[in-house]
């Protein structure tokens, strides 16, 4: 194992450090052994360290100045906001003031795409003192989103996002810090990042780069501060597809198998209505493939098939048969391996845990298989569903009630 001796000097590192002698830092978290599957800035003030991987050395401190001036400034006020572009260093800059800052910090983290507290496809809130890095604070409490992009889903991300910092509010914590998504540019990006800026108004906004801040500073009324955007390596889009299995691996082992009925489903219109017997009406639906299961409700239809075949105009011929504004055709294939959201019911309500997979869908008992981590003996579980499957650790988009 290779050895490090020196002083003011910044490793950039890919795996395991040990910390000899002296001492070391990363993002301000005094650490010991830290290590990464992703290049990460470990600064030596001085001492000796034993590295584990492959590293560049850099002299002095990489953590921009804008940085430093801008943890001076945060000691100030309770409520910060960071706005930034995917791979522009601000679960960096989340961690570097979590560790500036002298107690505990709340930390909302509702970047469903690449999430360091939760998992992707939810969003995730906790208290950190110390941490290397933003995914080594523990969740508390979360949000399933069950998509890792908020455009199309923007109204249900918000509604996660205004809970979140409700709890965020009782936690009562002296700073709070929020972490978003990469999606910044474009009319819809914007309105949905100022209906989070309306929702959590926060003193200070931070943009990493200056030519984002002029995208939206006039439309913001908290002060707005830009800084430079640090990232040891950027990651492409294979390696944030990585990133995301692994978490999914760590959070969905070791998986363990649990069935709800439609009591312990939300967010779905699935069993919700009434189930579809009538033989003529069944046979209408036979346009859309050899029918499983069908339900309507409160002006929806759902239609499972074996195979489905759907096109417009016989959509547009069952909405009318049905008097519904909505109508849902699906395959039973399509829930194995889908994505779902664990909540515990709890005498306070409802708290998110963790993520499942689910196995099978009993359509005539009306019951979800699924799995996940373990729960607590009489722990009584909610699961939502969401809207991909996990094919070999990646992402495979369905369309589901």
């Amino acid at each position: 194992m290779p050895e490090v001796v020196d002083r003011d000097t910044t490793l950039i590192v890919r795996g395991k450090v040990r910390v000899v002698e002296g001492r070391a830092t990363v993002f301000g978290c005094p650490v010991r052994d830290v290590s990464s599957d992703f290049y990460f800035p470990l600064y030596l003030e001085e001492g000796r360290v034993e590295v584990d991987g492959t590293f560049i050395p850099v002299k002095g401190s990489t953590i921009p100045e804008s940085w430093v001036e801008l943890s001076e400034k945060v000691k100030d006020v309770s409520r910060v906001f960071l706005v930034g572009e995917t791979d522009s260093g601000k679960s960096s800059l989340a961690a570097w003031l979590i560790n500036s800052f002298e107690g505990e910090v709340c930390v909302v983290d509702a970047d469903i795409g690449q999430a360091d507290i939760a998992h992707p496809g939810a969003m995730g809130i906790g208290v950190a003192g110390k941490v290397p890095f933003l995914r080594d604070v523990k969740m508390l409490d979360g949000f399933f989103a069950g998509t890792i992009s908020p455009m199309g889903r923007e109204a249900k991300c918000v509604r996660g996002f205004a809970s979140l910092c409700k709890k965020a509010e009782n936690l009562k914590k002296e700073l709070t810090v929020v972490d978003t998504t990469g999606w910044v540019k474009g009319r819809r990006a914007r309105d949905y990042k100022l209906a989070k800026l309306e929702i959590f108004n926060p003193d200070i906004v931070v943009f990493t780069g200056s030519d984002l801040r002029k995208l939206y500073e006039e439309d913001v009324s908290a002060e707005c501060v830009s800084v430079d955007s640090f990232v040891p390596k950027k990651r492409g889009r294979e390696m944030r597809l990585e990133i995301r299995s692994k978490i999914y691996r760590k959070w969905l082992e070791p998986p363990v198998s649990y069935v709800v009925d439609r009591r312990g489903l939300k967010g779905t219109t699935l069993f919700r209505g009434e189930e579809v017997k009538d033989k003529d009406l069944l046979s209408a639906l036979s346009v859309f493939g050899d029918v499983v299961f069908a339900e309507t409700g409160c002006g929806f239809l759902n239609v499972c098939v074996e195979k489905a075949e759907v096109n417009a105009e016989a959509v547009r011929a069952v909405k009318d048969v049905f008097g519904v504004d909505e109508v849902n055709v699906f395959e039973p294939e399509w829930f194995r391996d889908l994505i779902c959201g664990v909540y515990y019911m709890e005498s306070s309500g409802e708290r998110y845990v963790c993520p499942g997979l689910v196995e099978r869908v009993d359509f005539e008992e009306k019951k979800i298989f699924f799995r996940s981590k373990e729960m607590p003996e009489s722990t009584r579980a909610v699961v939502e569903l969401g809207e991909f499957k996990l094919v070999n650790g990646r992402e495979e988009f369905v369309r589901i009630p």
